[in-house]
Order: structure tokens, then C-alpha cells, then sequence
């Protein structure tokens, strides 16, 4: 899992480079929240195996929680 998370970390950090650069930043904003969840999914299955310790994923779920509501924020400001 590990390496997967990583991998999907990365593109986290693409989308949100590319949408900054980009005039139509939606696309990358909803490949964003895509990859997000796939992020936050891997997250809970480490936890669930017991390969992350359930306070370092409550910590971890408190901050994706805020990443989330930071880009939905993002993406519905351009729909203005």
C-alpha cells in the first residue's frame, strides 16, 4: 500500500499544480477529488490491516477532511 499511496500523493499534488496554471481549472479539480478519495480509501484500509495506527488515521482523517472541504470550496468558487 505504501507505494501506492505515495504514487496517488503525487498526483494529488499534479492536479492541483495543473489547475493553478490552468484558466479551466474544474477538470483538474474533479481529477483531484477523485484521486482524493482513492487516497482516503488506501488511508482506511492501512488502518483496517493494522499498517497505520488508528490515532495516526484519526489524525490523518482530520486533515483530509479539511483538504476536502478546501478544494470542494475551490471548485464551487468557479462555478460563479
Amino acid at each position: 500500500f505504501p507505494v501506492t499511496i505515495k504514487g496517488d500523493g503525487i498526483n494529488l499534488v499534479r492536479s492541483i499544480y495543473r489547475a493553478n496554471k490552468s484558466k479551466e481549472k474544474n477538470p483538474y479539480l474533479e481529477a483531484f477529488l477523485d484521486d482524493f478519495e482513492l487516497v482516503k480509501l488506501e488511508l482506511r484500509l492501512c488502518a483496517d490491516m493494522k499498517l497505520l495506527p488508528l490515532k495516526k488515521h484519526a489524525e490523518l482523517s482530520v486533515l483530509m477532511d479539511r483538504i476536502g472541504k478546501q478544494i470542494t470550496a475551490w471548485r464551487n468558487s468557479q462555478a460563479v
